[in-house]
């Protein structure tokens, strides 16, 4: 019951892995003081940065190479339209912010007002959308697709609120961008070479001793993009919480994580486990097994490998000895 179980699950997680998830997340920042341009712009799909601009820099991003339709290029311009739009309200809203807050003389210095709405296809063909403003680093409104309205996360925010919805025009038009602009945009700029990128992760198993069980931990490291999916298959495994269980950043632009369980020392020896890792650098799975092995087990072993090499020595003696014999005689 329990080996079919978890070859459900494996079919399961390799028919998820068809398909990638992809987020197109535009960021904006409107800011005063901190050495930071006066408003920054970025579009990243999944982690990946497509477009960037600042009030710093005199042009905005030529379309790149790899968008070659009419369709692709119509919304580049479109993505250069939006940023002088976004710029207009995120400043607004920096500047009606710093004033409900009542920031004034040297507390109206250094303020930043930041901004994201992201759009997600999931593989199962669900689309989501997220729009959030933060003040200062705290939430300070949000968007809701179905009312078409701003939600004041506090009340300093409901001017703002007022300001964005007496422009209904735009307020529409914000609806009809995440509704289905956005997942059009995310299509055409899921072209990106550099979303083509794969490096297969390396994966090795590491287990620490502790008093009446062993801590296995599957550490998967060096695999590019950064989506992954580890797994522990085998009997009476118990999750462990502690520890890093998220995807973190390597160096080398390369991501790494780590998958613990708990084997109850009872079961060391008895059973084998494996950590299966899905990636979509490999065209199926990257399987590593585990099956411990008991303290006493190890010493019986090293009893019988000492007996082998005493009785070979033994024989050697005993052939010595006698090759000896024969040469006298």
């Amino acid at each position: 019951m329990k080996i079919a179980c978890a070859l459900f699950l494996l079919l399961h997680l390799q028919q998820v892995w068809t398909d990638l998830q992809y987020k197109l997340c535009g960021y904006w920042t409107s800011s005063k003081g901190f050495g930071l341009p006066a408003f920054t712009e970025r579009i990243i799909l999944n982690d990946v940065t497509v477009f960037y601009h600042d009030s710093n820099t005199k042009s905005k991003m030529p379309c790149p190479d790899w968008i070659s339709t009419t369709v692709g290029r119509d919304e580049w311009s479109s993505i250069h339209d939006w940023s002088d739009y976004n710029r207009y309200f995120f400043t607004l809203g920096l500047q009606s912010a710093t004033k409900q807050f009542n920031l004034t003389g040297s507390l109206s210095d250094q303020n930043i007002y930041q901004a994201s709405g992201c759009c997600t296809l999931y593989p199962n063909g669900t689309y989501r959308v997220l729009v959030t403003h933060a003040f200062n680093g705290k939430d300070f409104t949000s968007f809701d697709m179905n009312t078409k309205t701003f939600v004041a996360a506090v009340p300093q925010a409901v001017l703002y609120k007022h300001l964005r919805e007496r422009d209904s025009v735009a307020i529409d038009g914000v609806a009809a961008f995440y509704k289905k602009s956005c997942l059009e945009r995310l299509n055409i700029l899921k072209q990106a070479p550099a979303l083509l990128i794969r490096k297969v992760p390396e994966v090795r198993i590491v287990e620490q001793q502790k008093v009446g069980s062993i801590t296995v931990t599957c550490h998967v490291t060096g695999f590019y993009p950064p989506v992954v999916q580890v797994v522990w298959l085998g009997p009476d495994l118990q999750p462990v919480d502690e520890g890093v269980t998220d995807v973190l950043p390597n160096e080398d632009s390369t991501y790494q994580t780590r998958k613990s369980v708990i084997v109850p020392e009872e079961d060391v020896g008895e059973h084998t486990y494996s950590c299966v890792v899905l990636h979509s650098s490999v065209p199926d799975n990257i399987t590593r097994v585990w099956g411990g092995e008991k303290a006493g087990g190890m010493a019986v072993w090293i009893s019988l490998v000492c007996i082998c090499l005493l009785a070979a020595g033994i024989g050697l003696v005993v052939w010595w000895r006698c090759r000896t014999r024969d040469a006298v005689i």
